[in-house]
């Protein structure tokens, strides 16, 4: 998890905050892209790993998703729950129903904090990297509903190795959680948390972690 940018941190203080959730899902027949505000995005010249795409926009109402928690071996276990599906043909069900086509293949998911106009404020930042475990779907065949679950490298591949969570970021570069842990848990809620993590600001990513109602809404909603 990367901290937000300084303009980003700054939107997140207003009254009204619109987030958007990005995910990309490595199936094996190609990537699935898909977003949470209900219309097409696409993403390019980013510099992030499978950032740039098209974007399939869901409407948010459909989706829901679990919070990120941070433990030393890694993160829990994660969901993502995709609801209103107006069926599936057999080649879509032949591909869930196979894990070769998706178990431990790479799941990211990113987000961008609009205002309340709706504008993008900042730059889309990275949210969390992990690898698809479980796909379930269930419902009839007029509506069903996808859920899947994905871990962290850690929790996934877990071995007595003697790595900690601190170790994601050298999986993933733009993973920073580990930092922002450390830092937390030493009582350091400022800039040497966004020491290296691309102009995330002064100061702005104590105050992201710790707004009562909005900042943490913002993250309880997580995709």
């Amino acid at each position: 998890m990367s901290l937000p940018d300084a303009t980003a941190a700054a939107a997140m203080d207003a009254d009204v905050v619109n987030p958007v959730w990005f995910v990309f899902l490595d199936f094996l027949a190609g990537p699935v892209r898909a977003n949470s505000s209900g219309r097409d995005i696409t993403v390019a010249g980013s510099g992030q790993p499978n950032l740039d795409g098209e974007y399939i926009g869901v409407d948010p109402r459909l989706v829901a998703t679990s919070p990120v928690k941070v433990s030393p071996g890694g993160s829990d276990t994660r969901w993502i729950r995709l609801s209103g599906i107006r069926g599936l043909d057999d080649a879509d069900r032949a591909l869930l129903a196979d894990p070769a086509n998706w178990r431990g293949r790479v799941v990211r998911r990113w987000q961008m904090i609009r205002n309340a106009a709706g504008a993008q404020q900042g730059a889309i930042r990275h949210f969390d990297t992990g690898y698809m475990m479980s796909l379930s779907h269930i419902g009839g065949a007029s509506s069903l509903a996808l859920e899947l679950t994905y871990e962290s490298y850690l929790a996934a591949f877990s071995q007595a190795s003697g790595r900690t969570y601190v170790d994601q970021e050298g999986f993933d570069e733009l993973d920073l959680s580990g930092r922002a842990a450390l830092a937390i848990a030493n009582g350091n809620l400022s800039s040497p948390i966004t020491s290296g993590a691309g102009g995330a600001g002064s100061g702005s990513g104590g105050t992201y972690f710790r707004n009562p109602s909005l900042k943490r809404d913002v993250l309880d909603r997580a995709i």
